[in-house]
């Protein structure tokens, strides 16, 4: 029975890792917009809603926008972020500051600066070297895509003005965000080794159990027979 108990509890914990439970969660759970022209910091989440990618909701939808994955991550295929800063204005400077939940004691914290009003559409700008997920932020500048000035404009930051959110107006064709693959930190990958073999190694050692037993049964009833 103890070795049965040791399978299921390997078994369960290398389900867990293969769901990506709270623990291992990838996304923000929190963003803070502050700026110029604001009485107020814009609060997303905060109540146990993850940012990941592709789940939907502003949050998501906010950090798809602004790059932070990129910036997390590292790059996505054609997507990543630039060392040269856009031509043209920026224009105001906001903060977007992001609650990532890492697996450390404190959740971490991402800050980006954000220009919603950048010639040619809002950029956003990640220092390097911020700790997340056991490594550090890329750094560089990243255009945010045209659905994102709607965004903003309905979560109330100032900095958007009229022109600039009807880039994303339904009369114009707005392009998809990014897809932004899942990545995982190097620890997820390790752990995920480690759990694997002890699923492996317990299997195996229940196995060769089970087969000495058989075989000192065998031989009891033979030697019973004789």
């Amino acid at each position: 029975m103890r070795w049965r108990a040791l399978v299921v509890a390997a078994v369960a914990g290398l389900l867990v890792l293969l769901s990506g439970g709270p623990a291992m969660a990838k996304g923000a759970d929190r963003a803070t917009i502050s700026g110029p022209g604001m009485a107020g910091p814009i609060v997303l989440g905060g109540d146990g809603a993850a940012g990941e990618p592709g789940s939907g909701g502003d949050l998501a939808t906010l950090a798809e926008g602004s790059g932070l994955f990129l910036a997390m991550f590292g790059a996505d295929g054609g997507q990543r972020l630039t060392q040269s800063q856009p031509t043209g204005a920026l224009g105001p400077r906001y903060e977007l500051a992001y609650r990532v939940p890492d697996g450390s004691p404190d959740p971490s914290t991402v800050t980006q600066d954000l220009y919603p009003e950048a010639a040619g559409g809002p950029v956003t700008y990640t220092r390097a070297g911020q700790q997340v997920f056991g490594s550090t932020t890329t750094g560089g500048w990243y255009r945010a895509p045209a659905n994102f000035p709607a965004l903003l404009a309905k979560l109330g930051v100032p900095g958007v003005t009229a022109r600039v959110a009807s880039a994303a107006a339904p009369s114009a064709p707005a392009a998809a965000a990014p897809t932004v693959r899942e990545s995982r930190p190097a620890g997820y990958w390790i752990f995920l080794g480690a759990a694997t073999l002890v699923v492996f190694a317990v299997g195996s050692a229940v196995l060769v159990r089970r087969r000495v037993a058989h075989a000192g049964r065998s031989a009891g009833r033979s030697a019973a027979a004789g």
